[in-house]
C-alpha cells in the first residue's frame, strides 16, 4: 500500500583526490565471470577479451570496448556551441564537432539531446561515448567513439528518458512525443519506433519495460493524461490523470511523475513479458504537508524530479519549504523541511537515503533522508543563482558534480563526508549546459 510521510526538521550544520581502485584486471575478471556460464574446461574457455552472445546483450554494441569501470564524464556545451567530454577519472578532456548555439539540452546519461528554439533549428544528437548497464547484481561499462550521430526536425525543449532500448523525446511546442530505437542510436542511426502525437502541452515521457508511458492532452489547456504504449503506438490501457505535469525522471523500476497532487509511479509489469502493460499507480503527496508544517507556507508540488542513475528514488522542491523524497519501490513520499527554498534536489538512493540539493543562495546540502537532518553543507561555491537552469547537480555512487554558466570550474563533492570539496577541475569554457555521463 502507497504510504506518505513527513519528516521534522533538525538543526542545519555549518560547513583527496579519489579513493584508490581495486586492481582493474581482477575488477574486470569479475564483471566478466558475473555474466559467463560455467567454464567447461581450459581447452574450451573463450579468451576473456572476447565478449559471449550474453555479454552483448547486456550494452554491447560493436566497435565498443567494456571496461572494469564507470568511465564517468561531464559532457558539456558551451554558449558558442562548442562541445566537449571531461574524463574525471583521468582528468583529459575531449572537444566534439560543435552544434548550434543550444537555448536548451537534455541527457540520458550516455547521449546527450540540444537546440535552439528557432522556427528553422533542429534537435542535435551527442554521444558522449560513455554508458553502464546494470545487469542483476554486477554492472556493464562501456565507452566507444564520442561524436555526433544524429538529429530530429522537431524543435523546442524537450526533455528525454531512456532505458537501455528506447529514448523518448517529449517535446513541448508540439506536445508530441518521439520514441528512438537507443540500441540503433547508439551505432550511429536515427530509428524513430513510433510517435506519441498530442496538442501542444508540457509533454513528459519514459519507457518502461519495452513500453512507453506518455501525457497526452485532448486539447490546449486541459489536463495531461498518462498512458502507456507499446513501441509501436498501440494504446496499452486507460490513462491516469496527471494535472499540472512537471517533469518524468527514470529509474530502476520505471519511472515517477510529478503532479499537482501527487506523484505516478510506473513500474513494468512482473514476469517475463517486458511489452506488457505497465502498472501506474498515483501516490498524493502527505495530507498533512497541506498544514503549515514547516512553520511558513505549506509545501508546492514537486517542481522537478532527478535521482542517481539506475536506483528507485526519486526527489525534488516542493516549493518554497522543503524537498520531495520518493521511492518507486515502496511507493512512499516524504517531505523534508528545509531552511531555505530548494532550487535543485538529487536523490542518492543510498543506505542513508541522502538528498543532496542546493537553496536559493547556492549552498549546495546533503540531507539524511530517514531523519532530515543536514549532515553536510558547502557555501559559496557557485554564487546565488536565480533559477534552477543556472545549476548543474548531479550525483554517482560516491560524489556530486556542481558547476554553473558563470564559471568553468566544476566542483566534485565528497557527499558521504560533509560535503567535502575533493577537487575542483576546470572545463573547457564555462558550461552553457553541463551533464554526467558513463554512470
Amino acid at each position: 500500500m502507497p504510504r506518505t510521510r513527513l519528516i521534522s526538521p533538525l538543526p542545519r550544520v555549518s560547513a583527496r583526490g579519489l579513493a584508490p581502485r581495486a586492481s582493474l584486471a581482477l575488477v574486470g575478471m569479475l564483471t566478466l565471470a558475473g555474466c559467463t556460464s560455467p567454464s567447461p574446461g581450459p581447452e574450451t574457455a573463450p579468451p576473456a577479451s572476447a565478449p559471449t552472445t550474453e555479454e552483448q546483450a547486456h550494452g554491447f554494441v560493436a566497435g565498443a570496448e567494456e571496461l572494469a569501470e564507470a568511465q564517468t564524464s561531464i559532457g558539456s556545451i558551451g554558449a558558442d556551441g562548442a562541445v566537449s567530454v571531461l574524463n574525471l577519472l583521468t582528468g583529459e578532456s575531449t572537444a566534439l564537432d560543435a552544434v548550434a548555439p543550444a537555448s536548451w539540452a537534455v541527457s540520458d546519461g550516455r547521449f546527450i539531446f540540444s537546440g535552439a528554439d528557432a522556427a528553422d533549428g533542429k534537435t542535435e544528437i551527442i554521444d558522449t561515448g560513455v554508458w553502464t548497464v546494470p545487469h542483476g547484481d554486477h554492472v556493464h561499462y562501456y565507452r566507444a567513439t564520442p561524436g555526433l550521430v544524429g538529429e530530429l526536425t522537431e524543435t523546442g525543449a524537450a526533455r528525454v528518458s531512456s532505458n537501455e532500448g528506447i529514448a523518448a523525446l517529449s517535446f513541448e511546442t508540439s506536445g508530441t512525443t518521439v520514441v528512438l530505437d537507443r540500441h540503433a542510436l547508439g551505432q550511429g542511426e536515427t530509428v524513430e519506433l513510433t510517435r506519441i502525437e498530442s496538442a501542444a502541452h508540457s509533454a513528459a515521457a519514459a519507457p518502461v519495460g519495452d513500453a512507453v508511458v506518455a501525457s497526452s492532452v485532448a486539447s490546449a489547456g486541459a489536463s495531461p493524461v498518462l498512458t502507456a504504449y507499446s513501441s509501436d503506438g498501440t494504446k496499452l490501457g486507460e490513462g491516469v490523470d496527471c494535472p499540472g505535469l512537471s517533469d518524468v525522471q527514470q529509474t530502476s523500476l520505471g519511472a515517477t511523475f510529478a503532479c499537482a497532487d501527487g506523484l505516478v509511479f510506473a513500474a513494468a509489469a512482473e514476469g517475463e513479458d517486458t511489452a506488457a502493460a505497465p502498472s501506474i499507480t498515483k501516490v498524493a503527496y502527505p495530507d498533512a504537508a497541506s498544514a503549515d508544517t514547516a512553520g511558513t507556507a505549506a509545501p508546492g508540488q514537486a517542481t522537478s524530479l532527478d535521482s542517481r542513475p539506475h536506483r528507485p528514488a526519486v526527489a525534488g522542491p516542493a516549493g518554497d519549504v522543503g524537498i520531495w523524497l520518493a521511492s518507486s519501490r515502496s511507493q512512499e513520499v516524504t517531505f523534508l523541511p528545509t531552511t531555505r527554498p530548494i532550487l535543485t534536489a538529487v536523490a542518492v538512493g543510498d543506505d542513508s537515503d541522502r538528498v543532496v540539493a542546493v537553496d536559493d543562495e547556492g549552498t549546495l546540502l546533503v540531507i539524511d533522508g530517514e531523519s532530515g537532518e543536514v549532515t553536510g553543507s558547502q557555501a559559496e561555491l557557485i554564487g546565488a543563482p536565480e533559477t534552477a537552469s543556472g545549476i548543474h547537480l548531479s550525483v554517482d555512487t560516491s560524489r556530486a558534480y556542481l558547476s554553473t554558466p558563470a564559471s568553468a570550474e566544476l566542483h566534485e563533492i565528497d557527499y558521504k563526508d560533509g560535503a567535502r570539496v575533493a577537487r575542483t577541475l576546470e572545463l573547457p569554457t564555462a558550461p552553457a549546459f553541463a551533464f554526467e555521463t558513463g554512470n
